[in-house]
């Protein structure tokens, strides 16, 4: 919608300001649309970025493997609770420090130890040596071996059902067929115990703990195809005679599965192996979006005066609004408006003061003019118009009545503040001065 102000004639600058404001334009739905066009795109750009994200993520990110609260089908929490059950004190830890400092009594204690993520320092795994009477390594890595079972060695990778045909140990004759995948392991030290083997290596390797300060009979098994473990294969075939054979030993079970917290103090961190351009690259990317929301971004602060491109007269405001009065038919509305005013000029002229009340004003006004009281309470409040000529014929009393009060005061109003009366028959409720409040 384009509101066209009336034309105005001038020279100069002024008047090319008020030409330039001569066509105002009011914002549609539309063009406020298109101005937050940017702002809309944007946003539903970082809204998409952030559900492909967490789609992204949510998809890929694995459960804690081994975890002994883990009730995904990776997790062993099942094989926990069962040791529970069945008297075992099973204390889950999470770094390697306080998984030692949990073994009270070593030779009736087994430590199961894994780093499915392979975080833990490898100085680390050397503190586990002869910490125990039983060490179970789940699935180890390169380093793990070298520091507790240097003649175990990883082979290939375990994928089927294995038989405990030809192992001497009683625990895996005990469970008859495992089923499970994982990496595979072999030794060729000649007290090595390899068990459910095939190709790919063996599921299960036991060689004597080699600390000097390990208990006596202390061993470290190395557990491959470790799938056997976690609750949605621990019941197949024999997997849990296995598990609760090898965990269940000893009266305490120290479970521990590496963390961040276990990770080389002195490993390179995220800044280290971040490019030096992506600092650079984030802080400009930062800085362009602040100054983009500088730029588009809606302006906040107090009101700011500006000069309208045309004069509006009071007495142009003042027949406007009469004319709303007179087309509503708001007769009453209007006489308040006129009484109002007329009550605050007669109290300033008897010097009565802004907080007089109407019993005052009209007590006052009685005593200046002699008129009664009733008859003045009438006109200033009580009185309420039927007609038009009714409203302009109270208009008059008004005007009157100020210009007694006026003269009975002595004060000389002058030209400028006699009351002009209205014409005959018109609408309008009052002279300029007459609408005042």
């Amino acid at each position: 919608m384009t509101v066209t102000a009336p034309t105005v004639r001038g020279t100069g600058r002024g008047a090319a300001r008020r030409a330039a404001a001569e066509a105002v334009v009011t914002p549609t739905l539309g063009r406020s649309l298109r101005r937050a066009v940017f702002w809309i795109v944007a946003a539903a750009a970082l809204i998409a970025l952030g559900l492909g994200m967490l789609l992204f993520t949510g998809a890929t990110a694995e459960a804690d493997r081994f975890g002994a609260d883990e009730a995904a089908p990776s997790g062993s929490r099942a094989l926990v609770e069962v040791l529970r059950d069945q008297g075992v004190d099973v204390v889950v830890r999470d770094s390697l420090d306080d998984a030692l400092d949990a073994v009270d009594d070593p030779a009736a204690t087994t430590i199961l130890a894994a780093d499915p993520l392979g975080l833990v320092d490898p100085a680390a795994w050397s503190r586990l040596d002869g910490a125990a009477a039983q060490l179970v390594l789940v699935e180890p890595g390169p380093d793990a071996l070298a520091a507790l079972t240097p003649d175990v060695f990883p082979v290939g990778s375990v994928d089927a059902e294995r038989e405990a045909a030809g192992c001497a140990e009683e625990v895996a004759r005990r469970s008859g067929t495992v089923e499970g995948t994982g990496p595979g392991y072999d030794s060729v030290a000649a007290e090595a115990e390899v068990c459910f083997e095939g190709d790919g290596g063996a599921m299960l390797v036991t060689v004597p703990a080699a600390g000097a300060d390990a208990p006596d009979d202390a061993a470290v098994s190395v557990l491959g195809g470790a799938t056997l473990l976690q609750n949605d294969t621990v019941a197949r075939q024999g997997n849990a005679a296995l598990a609760l054979g090898l965990l269940g030993e000893h009266p305490r079970v120290v479970w521990w599965v590496g963390t961040a917290a276990d990770a080389d103090p002195g490993a390179m961190s995220i800044a280290e192996l971040t490019p030096g351009w992506v600092n650079p690259l984030a802080w400009l990317a930062l800085t362009v979006g602040l100054a983009a929301a500088i730029w588009r971004g809606r302006r906040l602060g107090p009101v700011v005066v500006e000069n309208l491109p045309v004069i509006v007269r009071t007495t142009e405001t003042m027949e406007g609004r009469a004319r709303l009065y007179a087309r509503a038919g708001a007769r009453l509305r209007a006489l308040d408006s006129l009484r109002l005013g007329a009550l605050r000029r007669l109290g300033e002229s008897l010097g009565l003061g802004p907080a007089a009340g109407i019993d005052e004003i009209v007590a006052a006004t009685a005593s200046a003019t002699g008129r009664r009281q009733d008859a003045l309470r009438t006109l200033l409040v009580d009185r309420e118009p039927e007609t038009d000529r009714e409203l302009v014929d109270l208009s008059d009393a008004l005007a009157a009545l100020e210009a007694e009060v006026h003269r009975r005061v002595g004060l000389d109003t002058g030209a400028s503040e006699s009351p002009v009366p209205p014409a005959s028959g018109t609408t309008a409720p009052a002279p300029t001065r007459r609408m005042d409040r």
